[in-house]
């Protein structure tokens, strides 16, 4: 709505009274115009943006752009939801330079700081977390195709990234493909909801393919970031690979904690997980007293695997104890639940291949050289490989606790009630 006002030195007609009647129609007129926008108690938007056009379309060819468009059809959110800037919420694959994102409104430009160059297939990836100014956010994520060249590669490296102490998928990880020999050129990529990527298209050759699940989302390897690498060879087909994170530290591992289980049986746990092919044996570990003189270690196992043996024994001796279910017969198997409206249940999440690795092993000592109550004891281990197979001479030491007393306080009552005799 135009709104025409007059010059401060031109009086109409009629006075203070026709001077007041036309300041009160244009604040009037104003407030119109900017009330013009959304009607009160219309429906409540809970849609995230929706992509209207991209530019240039995916799958061209011979295309030689400066930027890359997202045009939405409403206004997106200069602050996206879990990342601090909207540059973090784009890959630029192969990479050149840093990600330029300018933000306008509806649209929003990406271009790397170094141009696109010629005769190159990109991937442009848009990850999830885009939201409107309503707080809907963008769950799902996008990819754009196109070269500055007339054809694309055609090879792509294809995989999961698992968590792989937590046994489940990494979700939003970030994957790099770094050519051979020349390192300049890195294909990017991220994990979805599965933890499935896919980096390319990229040409044959030998490339060194890492994840990292980046809790900060700068795109670097940091301390304490849970990591996997691996070669692969890109020749005749697409490979798929698996990549197992964790946190790999250069710095071998160290004896954390020591608990004795009883007078033959030590837990020893360290700081950092350990090489799951490492074999257990005796010579690892060495336990001396003060005396400086041995005690035989007969076995080394890892932790879990013999809390499982210990529990399965526990639960064999109480089913032999109990007799009298050995003669009843075994009950009915549940009877299946339908589903309400026949939905499926969902499917199980994937795991990796390789359970997690441990920290712990348990000694075994023999009988005739046990552990003494109250005596402090020396143990040395030597060999010990974490993840990057490193290792290092650890000492710690430790002293047999006492048992725990017996409570002797909890008897039953005396019977001091005096009952009547019969009648």
């Amino acid at each position: 709505m135009r709104v025409t006002r007059r010059r401060s030195n031109e009086v109409p007609h009629g006075g203070g009274s026709l001077r007041a009647a036309a300041t009160l129609a244009v604040v009037t007129a104003a407030f119109a115009c900017a009330s013009a926008g959304a009607v009160p108690g219309g429906p409540v938007d809970h849609s995230p943006p929706q992509i209207s056009t991209i530019t240039p379309d995916s799958g061209q060819v011979n295309v030689h752009p400066k930027r890359v468009d997202f045009r939405f059809d409403e206004t997106v959110n200069d602050r996206p939801s879990g990342a601090s800037t909207l540059d973090q919420l784009f890959l630029i694959s192969p990479r050149s330079g840093d990600v330029d994102v300018s933000w306008h409104r509806s649209r929003i430009s990406v271009q790397p700081s170094k141009g696109f160059r010629p005769n190159t297939a990109y991937r442009i990836t848009m990850l999830p977390g885009l939201a409107d100014l309503r707080g809907n956010v963008r769950r799902d994520g996008l990819t754009v195709l196109f070269s500055t060249g007339p054809t694309f590669p055609p090879f792509n490296i294809l995989g999961h990234v698992f968590d792989w102490a937590a046994q489940r998928a990494a979700v939003g990880a970030y994957v790099e493909a770094i050519a051979h020999p020349d390192t300049s050129v890195v294909y990017l990529g991220a994990t979805d909801s599965t933890g499935q990527f896919e980096v390319g298209p990229l040409p044959a050759g030998s490339y060194t393919l890492r994840a990292i699940i980046d809790v900060n989302h700068n795109r670097t390897l940091d301390r304490d970031e849970k990591w996997d690498s691996a070669t692969v060879a890109v020749a005749s087909a697409s490979p798929t690979l698996e990549l197992d994170a964790i946190e790999r530290d250069t710095i071998p591992a160290a004896i954390a904690d020591v608990r004795v289980d009883d007078s033959v049986t030590i837990r020893v746990a360290f700081d950092k997980p350990l090489d799951p092919t490492l074999p257990l044996q005796p010579a690892l570990f060495t336990i001396q007293r003060k005396d400086s003189s041995t005690l035989e270690v007969t076995k080394v196992q890892w932790a879990s695997g013999y809390d499982r043996a210990r529990q399965a024994a526990i639960e064999d001796s109480i089913r032999k104890a109990d007799t009298s279910a050995a003669r009843r017969p075994p009950p009915p198997p549940p009877a299946a639940v339908p589903v309400p409206g026949g939905a499926r249940q969902p499917p199980a999440a994937v795991k990796p291949r390789a359970p997690a690795p441990e920290r712990a092993v348990v000694l075994s000592l023999n009988p005739k050289t046990p552990l003494k109550i109250d005596s402090t004891y020396r143990i040395t281990a030597r060999g010990v490989r974490n993840l990057l197979l490193r290792s290092r001479e650890v000492t710690r030491t430790f002293t047999m606790p006492k048992p725990p007393p017996r409570d002797t306080t909890h008897r039953a009552p005396a019977d001091t009630v005096r009952r009547r005799p019969p009648r």
